[in-house]
């Protein structure tokens, strides 16, 4: 499908202002569709019921040492010769970061977005909940075999019946489940009426978890990615420790991450944080986030060693050969191995321990899927990696 060009909100207009014309107007119903997500996704505040995340009172420092990208030159989308800014700009970016050897060697900031914008990032928010719960259960504080249902009963009558943390957490949990975008009767849509939607579906992520019945697998014997598993795992982490998801992200990721700029969780129907898809962060704290990581340390270890590439093989081979899943991660084991956060319309966090670089993109893309995209990022990085040695 051929796609829009990039365009500027600010000339296209788009806000939620009364002077602005009802059909150019930023609403509850189109912030997440193409033109109006290039506004919305820097202000989900004035959109979506919210709770801020706290961060470290000293944000962690972030070096700089610019490196000049412009000789850069890969293949784009039809074989041409592609340079670096044309391939930013062609891709829909609001923010990107390039960290290596631990300082910022390229940062930019695009469609009126500033290094202090908290931009929305889908399911990077999966992620960091993933990142959260591996560090609880390295601490003894969780258990990774912590049966869903005992920690919420309430999914008892569900398909979450039988189901662990631990395969809630690597997506083998086998709940029943079209993550289909493209289909508007899809699951993944009704159930996103539970995030967004208080007249369609009070209550928030809870009861639309319990109306989820049907199951594909047993547990434990196929992966297969869905959003709603990170919102049972999040319900999971809430009852086993008594805390919100916000805090529990802020005292065990953000502070001892450095995170320390403006940041907030969207809150679904009910009033709870969406760990699906509600995280709104900087793209200089995923930076910070990234360096951490990159420090090393068992958790960061064991998400790089990776999950069940078996089980990964069978259930997604074709969307991305030489991977696996672990802890809501996406894990690329061909060389360099690289960690993955990534979510819709273009947010992406990818980290290279090996190689001490770390790229951080959010953007605002007219689609959701990021699938087309994955090979143009993929030579974009490998040109960078080469370039910066």
């Amino acid at each position: 499908m051929t796609l829009p060009p990039p365009i500027d909100w600010r000339e296209a207009g788009l806000g939620i202002d009364a002077d602005i014309p009802e059909d150019r107007r930023v609403t509850g119903a189109n912030w997440r569709t193409w033109p109006f997500n290039r506004w919305a996704f820097q202000h989900t505040r004035r959109l979506v019921p919210s709770v801020p995340l706290a961060g470290a009172d000293r944000p962690a420092p972030l070096p700089e040492r610019p490196a000049g990208l412009s000789a850069l030159r890969f293949a784009g989308e039809n074989g041409e010769a592609l340079d670096w800014e044309t391939y930013v700009a062609s891709t829909y970016t609001d923010a990107m970061i390039v960290l290596h050897r631990g300082v910022i060697v390229y940062e930019t900031y695009r469609n009126g977005m500033t290094a202090a914008t908290p931009h929305h990032l889908f399911s990077v928010t999966k992620s960091i909940v993933g990142l959260l719960a591996e560090t609880l259960i390295a601490g003894g504080a969780v258990a990774a075999d912590l049966a869903t249902v005992e920690a919420v009963p309430e999914l008892g009558a569900s398909a979450f019946a039988g189901t662990t943390l631990r395969q809630l957490l690597d997506m083998t949990d086998g709940i029943g489940f079209d993550e289909d975008y493209a289909n508007l009767d899809s699951d993944v849509h009704r159930y996103s009426a539970s995030y967004w939607m208080p007249d369609v579906a009070k209550g928030g992520t809870l009861p639309a978890l319990a109306a989820l019945t049907r199951r594909e697998a047993a547990p434990g014997t196929a992966f297969r990615y869905r959003t709603p598993i990170a919102d049972a795992a999040a319900w999971v982490l809430r009852r086993a420790t008594g805390r919100s998801l916000a805090r529990l992200v802020a005292e065990h990721v953000w502070k001892p991450a450095g995170c320390g700029d403006p940041a907030h969780f969207l809150l679904d129907t009910g009033g709870h944080e969406i760990a699906g898809s509600g995280l709104n962060a900087t793209a200089r704290d995923l930076a910070r986030l990234a360096r951490f990581l990159m420090a090393g340390g068992p958790v960061a270890e064991a998400l790089i060693a990776g999950g069940d590439r078996a089980l990964f093989a069978a259930g997604a081979a074709n969307m991305r050969p030489d991977h696996s899943y672990r802890g809501f991660w996406w894990v690329d084991h061909a060389p360099p191995p690289a960690l993955m956060a990534m979510g819709v319309y273009g947010q992406r966090l990818h980290i290279e321990p090996e190689s001490d670089l770390a790229i951080i993109r959010l953007a605002s893309t007219p689609l959701p899927s990021n699938i087309a995209s994955e090979p143009l990022h993929a030579r974009a990085f490998a040109a960078l990696r080469a370039r910066l040695g």
